[in-house]
């Protein structure tokens, strides 16, 4: 079963609301409108995603997000207006992205598809197992996996997890979640990768130099580079 994603939009313009509406394709979303931040603001409910105008008579967009951020800094705010000036101010608020309603509805339904991915990273699991011991562990922690012999470490921010489970299994199992398989025995979470050097290694954010093998050098770069066009 899908899981469901709670959606507002935020829109003084029923025209933009309704075309919003129409580019949302993800079966499980709760979508809930507002024609203004002020309405928005009011409502009691735990939105996991809002797509949010900057421009609006009463609250404006920029002010909300303000408000909005401090209740729940796990929200993505998706910022979808028509001034490219607010983009800089919008990202004091950790926006996941800004998109112009100029841009084309295919342009637009990415970038929604994006933030709806992005959520589900959010809450997604991976279980390692070890000599009959078990840890369920938040993939968005997981800096890299590597494996060695007939085992896996998996890096995480605070804690290394040493498992038995099948180290092609897990690569495909986090392949749509961001991840990307660098070496034959390295998978590492694109989101803490800080430099690639083409053919040499992949520097994370932590300091640790991964090494690149020459099969999946193309794969790494295009993929990450894919990766961090998705998040400008």
């Amino acid at each position: 079963m899908l899981a469901t994603v709670k959606i507002a939009i935020c829109d003084d313009q029923q025209v933009f609301i309704d075309r919003l509406k129409n580019l949302i394709s993800y079966e499980e979303a709760e979508i809930y409108v507002f024609n203004s931040g002020d309405k928005l603001l009011m409502s009691d409910i735990n939105f996991d995603i809002i797509l949010l105008d900057i421009e609006m008579p009463g609250t404006d967009g920029l002010s909300v997000a303000a408000e909005l951020y401090q209740r729940n800094r796990k929200t993505l705010l998706l910022f979808i207006t028509s001034h490219r000036e607010y983009s800089t101010k919008g990202y004091e608020f950790r926006a996941f992205r800004y998109v112009l309603k100029s841009e084309p509805d295919d342009f637009v339904k990415r970038n929604i598809q994006d933030a709806i991915n992005e959520y589900k990273n959010f809450d997604f699991y991976i279980t390692v197992n070890y000599k009959g011991k078990y840890a369920r562990i938040l993939a968005e922690q997981i800096i890299y996996i590597e494996s060695f012999g007939h085992t896996i470490t998996v890096h995480t921010s605070d804690n290394d997890y040493i498992g038995q489970n099948k180290f092609k299994d897990i690569c495909k199992l986090l392949e749509a979640h961001g991840f990307i398989q660098c070496h034959k025995s390295y998978v590492v979470n694109m989101k803490y990768i800080d430099t690639i050097e083409k053919n040499s290694c992949v520097n994370m954010l932590n300091g640790t130099m991964l090494p690149i093998g020459r099969k999946y050098s193309a794969d790494t770069i295009s993929s990450y580079l894919e990766f961090m066009d998705r998040r400008i």
